[in-house]
């Protein structure tokens, strides 16, 4: 029982981070793999949607970002050449208009697998789909801190 304890007491004091969810035994290896492309372009994504956030009016939860490895990009872009890791950063309704358009879900599939595209995300966090040629990953990611500011409300200089 110590044992145990001591496990959940240094795990809890792990900060949560993508690296930490990377070793997560229960992911297969298709999804550490996206999980890890979406790594290489967490900080620029971030910013992204940072200024998105502030330019737009649009809440972070309405926010769903798309991203696309080179090995998938001929099934949403079929007449541009793949120079790298594409990222489409938009409000989500408009983000599941792209992909139900760009790939549509097979008339016999069970369920649309941008679904989760039709709900906003949780608290401070965006709609994360990461795409390679194998399959889609979804997530929920982040934890942004949305500051307001109305400059009615700012003292004069």
């Amino acid at each position: 029982m110590g044992d145990a304890k001591n496990k959940e007491t240094a795990q809890s004091e792990i900060p949560a981070s993508l690296s930490n969810f990377l070793a997560d035994a229960s992911l297969t290896d298709g999804q550490r793999r996206r999980i890890a492309l979406f790594r290489s372009v967490e900080s620029a994504v971030c910013s992204r949607i940072e200024q998105i956030c502030v330019t737009s009016g649009l809440d972070v939860v309405d926010v769903a970002v798309l991203v696309v490895d080179v090995s998938a990009h001929e099934l949403f872009f079929q007449d541009e050449e793949p120079i790298g890791t594409c990222v489409l950063i938009g409000h989500r309704d408009k983000v599941h208009a792209f992909l139900r358009s760009a790939l549509p879900p097979a008339e016999d599939a069970p369920f649309d697998p941008y679904e989760d595209l039709r709900t906003a995300a949780p608290a401070r966090c965006v709609r994360v789909m990461i795409v390679d040629q194998e399959s889609l990953t979804v997530m929920s990611y982040g934890t942004f801190v949305t500051v307001r500011l109305d400059a009615a409300d700012m003292p004069e200089a």
